[in-house]
């Protein structure tokens, strides 16, 4: 009798990654800055604050500056560490599971407050973000991830 091997791919075990997160507010009208996602299993948008994983050996506050600077090809000021949240969550019908650094960040080049939408390289796609209110998406039915940040930047938001 001969051993079977299994020559069929294994699928990675499930990990959860670690991101960091910039929460951008625009002075002029208060609004935050967040990209648009959907998750077409679930037929349904979102939106969250632009940023990235953290790579093995790097800060938290060096990753969201890195981020910020390859997907706006814009320099960040990352000023507080606002808070760390779990996020576990499905998308596209996977399950997820996120750690995730929230920092405070301004764009040194203020002329960047005034644009309405913000180019931004994503992998690579190109999308936009967008200055968006946490209580226009919650009234619309649309979802800011990670869960529980609306209520953050509404608590928060006054010490801005």
């Amino acid at each position: 009798m001969t051993d079977v091997v299994n020559t069929f791919p294994q699928a990675p075990p499930p990990r959860i990654r670690v991101i960091s997160l910039a929460l951008i507010r625009r002075p002029s009208d208060g609004k935050w800055l967040a990209m648009q996602g959907a998750d077409p299993s679930k037929d349904r948008e979102f939106y969250r604050p632009a940023g990235g994983g953290v790579e093995f050996g790097e800060s938290s506050r060096d990753a969201v500056c890195r981020e910020m600077l390859e997907e706006f090809s814009a320099v960040v000021e990352a000023v507080r560490l606002w808070g760390t949240t779990e996020n576990i969550f499905h998308y596209m019908g996977e399950m997820g599971h996120e750690v995730v650094f929230l920092w405070e960040c301004r764009f040194v080049d203020e002329s960047l407050y005034s644009q309405d939408e913000l180019p931004l390289t994503e992998g690579d796609e190109q999308v936009a973000a967008h200055w968006i209110d946490p209580d226009d998406l919650a009234a619309r039915g649309i979802p800011l991830y990670p869960d529980g940040l609306s209520a953050m930047l509404k608590q928060r938001g006054a010490d801005f």
